[in-house]
């Protein structure tokens, strides 16, 4: 996609969990306004904000609107593959503001109808006086290493032949470090040391921020949790039995990073001989 001009706009809008493109042969490109769609059948608009001078918008269209021809709607995880990292942040705060205004239009505490305070992301409760905000869930995952390989596993609604890091949410009254540890043992019964942190990235499925580290393997032998994990093991950096799909995922960046180091040592070592 090419950068954006000067007062350009940019609409992310949504049908279901599925991202809109304009479709020109085999390029896809953002909207760049929403008069390609029907008014009255765009529902939770919302101003995002400004990315390389471009406004952003967000909207979810009706499942049963009738669609222009050009437009062509994408699973959102397919989607970031289309964005690049430039907008990915976006399309997820887009993802993010809709479900959330979608899932608090009712008061959690009273059932009162919530009311939009306008200019800021807030639904508000005008019979109780509770305030709604978008929702973000705390959770880690955590590439283990044991010399050369690394440990991977694959969840049952993974789809065929992929494979992932384990992974986990924050419980109440958990630090990340014991949430971690926690996950960690009770997913593949082994303890890990040397916890170093990586990265994070938000991922809205369902409203997820990801903070990702890489630890060493210290004790123990896999016992899998098969509630959770469908299978895990110990792979070797060159022999992987399938990577997530998208580039642009934390989990990907993980493994491509440690991929990466591995290959560097090999090349060291190889030189030394």
């Amino acid at each position: 996609m090419q950068p954006a001009s000067p007062l350009q706009e940019y609409w992310f809008i949504f049908q279901n969990d599925h991202l809109a493109f304009i479709k020109n042969d085999h390029d896809y490109a953002l909207p760049t306004s929403h008069e390609a769609f029907s008014a009255s059948s765009l529902l939770r608009k919302y101003a995002l904000g400004l990315l390389n001078q471009a406004t952003c918008y967000c909207a979810e269209i009706e499942s049963a609107a009738p669609m222009p021809t050009a437009i062509s709607f994408i699973p959102l995880r397919k989607a970031f593959e289309l964005l690049g990292e430039t907008r990915y942040s976006m399309a997820v705060k887009a993802y993010s503001i809709i479900n959330w205004d979608k899932n608090h239009q009712y008061c959690g505490r009273c059932a009162h109808v919530t009311e939009h305070q306008a200019g800021r992301f807030e639904r508000l409760c005008t019979a109780c006086g509770l305030s709604l905000f978008p929702r973000i869930s705390p959770s880690i995952i955590v590439l283990i290493k044991k010399a050369d390989h690394l440990l991977m596993a694959r969840s049952p609604h993974f789809p065929p032949g992929a494979y992932g890091l384990i992974a986990g949410f924050l419980e109440a009254g958990e630090n990340i470090e014991e949430a971690i540890h926690r996950e960690v043992l009770e997913e593949v019964g082994i303890r890990i040391k040397n916890l170093c942190y990586f990265g994070s990235q938000a991922w809205p499925f369902p409203d997820s921020l990801m903070i990702a580290f890489t630890a060493d393997y210290a004790a123990g032998e896999l016992m899998i949790d098969h509630q959770e994990i469908e299978m895990a093991d110990w792979y070797r950096f060159d022999n992987l039995p399938g990577r997530p799909s998208s580039s642009v995922s934390i989990a990907r960046k993980l493994i491509d990073h440690f991929i990466a180091e591995q290959q560097s040592l090999a090349g060291i070592h190889h030189g030394n001989l």
